[in-house]
This record gives structure tokens, C-alpha cells and sequence, in this order.
């Protein structure tokens, strides 16, 4: 029996048909990604000083021994600051903000990565955890304030209080808020990590963070420990008040605020 077989051209277009008819897939999308990290609820917090000179060793050992390039169902992203020096000679300090998914697994990583990072610490490392209370995001309004410039009525800024699972539509879908503070791989923003006592009501602390300008986007984390408070927040500009604050550790307390830039940004691959 003779084979017939359509001409190439009609094989062609038949594939591309297929092709154009399949639904979308949103595997790269970043609003789908951002999404995804910023459901992981569970935090681990690590506070590190390194001997000056090994900044690269220290980050790539930190990268190569952590959730980095791995698969690990339950973490949800990490951001790295490099803290602000207090002094040029200081040595320099790192703050690890893991998100996951799984507060054990946060422990898992935290014991994995611990012989290579100590290699380079300088003095011991500091390690908390807690969980996420909610986000606190800004709008647009700071940014459509300096590109207007002088001579302009200033647009007040306004912000969305997002709990991970509950407000997501407004969030990710409604845009009512800026996603800067969700976007992951973005690095150089200015960021704080701010250490509150339990003393300090909640409302307290979100009242003393959202009247600093150029807020972008704050989380703010309950230590498991029930030592009090953290607040992770990034700003399109650091406010002139925070460039010189220094976090301070007694014992086994940790105060004050660690200033900087964050310069490693991913979830898992």
C-alpha cells in the first residue's frame, strides 16, 4: 500500500496551529513567581561578621552550601545585605533572610550551611527564626512625587497590609500596591533589619516604619523564641535617620538597626 504524506508545507502549518492553540505557560512569568515566595510564611534570620577580605568567599560558600540552585520543595527565596560599615576598617557584616515554607527545613538548611560560612566569621554568628505577621506595602506615590518634582502638589502615599493566602488578589492581580518588595533576582536596594523588643506593640512598629519616606515594602516577622520582633524593609531611598543606626548583640539579645544593601536575591530553581 502506498504511504500519502501531506506536503511539507501543509505539516508545516499544521504544527504551527498546535503550537498557537496550547495554553499559555506562566513557568516565567514574575508576577506568578513573586506570588509563589511570597507565600512562605517561615523565616530564618542569620547574622554574620566575616574576616575582612573573604566577602567573596563567604557569599559564595554561603550560595553553595544553602538552598541555592537546589531542589528544595520548602523554601521559598533568600535575600543577602551587606551591611553598612560602621567604621572603614570594621569588618564586614551579612544579614541571611531565608523565606520558607517549612520552618524545619529552614533548620535543615541553616545546619547545612554552618561549617562552610563559620570558616570566615570573625566572631560567632548570630541565628533567630520566626514567622511572617504580614507584609506592608507602599503604592506608587513616592516615586510619582520626585518625577513631578518642585511646583507640584505631592501625592500622598497610601499602603496595603497583605497576609500571605488572603490578600493576594489585591496584591497580584489588582496592583494596588507596588511589587518592588516581591520582585526576586532584582539586587541594590537599600534595605534595614530592625530588631524590636516584645515590649513593642505591633501597631507601634508598623506606625514607626511607614512614616519613614521612600518606604517600599516592609515585612514584619515573630520571633519564635518570643524575644520580640523583626522588621525586614526595603526603601526606594534610605532615609538620612536610619545611614548611621547599628545593631547591637548582649548576650543573647539583639537590638537596634542593621542597614545596607541587599546583594543576592533568589527563590528556588
Amino acid at each position: 500500500m502506498k504511504n500519502h504524506r501531506s506536503p511539507a508545507w501543509i505539516q508545516a502549518l499544521l504544527g504551527l496551529a498546535t503550537v498557537l492553540c496550547m495554553p499559555l505557560a506562566h513557568a516565567d512569568e514574575p508576577v506568578y513567581e513573586m506570588e509563589a515566595a511570597a507565600r512562605a510564611s517561615y523565616f530564618a534570620i542569620d547574622i554574620y561578621t566575616v574576616k575582612k577580605g573573604t566577602e567573596g568567599a563567604f557569599l559564595t560558600s554561603s550560595l553553595r552550601s544553602g538552598p541555592y540552585d537546589r531542589v528544595a520543595t520548602g523554601f521559598g527565596g533568600e535575600k543577602v545585605v551587606e551591611v553598612l560599615p560602621a567604621t572603614r576598617d570594621a569588618d564586614p557584616q551579612y544579614i541571611i533572610l531565608g523565606r520558607y515554607f517549612d520552618g524545619e527545613l529552614a533548620n535543615v538548611m541553616t545546619r547545612q550551611r554552618q561549617p562552610a560560612t563559620d570558616r570566615a566569621a570573625s566572631a560567632t554568628p548570630t541565628r533567630m527564626q520566626g514567622r511572617l505577621v504580614d507584609v506592608v506595602l507602599s503604592d506608587w506615590a513616592w516615586e510619582r512625587n520626585r518625577v513631578k518634582g518642585a511646583g507640584t502638589r505631592p501625592a500622598a502615599a497610601t499602603f496595603l497590609t497583605a497576609i500571605p493566602y488572603k490578600d493576594e488578589a489585591k496584591v497580584f492581580q489588582q496592583h494596588i500596591a507596588s511589587l518592588n518588595f516581591f520582585k526576586i533576582g532584582y539586587v541594590g536596594q537599600t534595605a534595614s533589619v530592625e530588631f524590636f523588643a516584645t515590649a513593642t506593640p505591633v501597631e507601634e512598629i508598623r506606625k514607626t516604619i511607614l512614616a519613614r519616606p521612600g518606604m517600599s515594602g516592609t515585612a514584619l516577622i515573630a520571633l519564635a523564641d518570643g524575644s520580640g520582633h523583626v522588621a525586614y524593609t526595603e526603601y526606594y531611598e534610605l532615609p538620612a535617620t536610619l545611614k548611621s543606626t547599628r545593631i547591637q548583640r548582649t548576650g543573647a539579645a539583639t537590638t537596634g538597626v542593621a542597614t545596607g544593601v541587599v546583594v543576592e536575591n533568589y527563590m528556588a530553581r
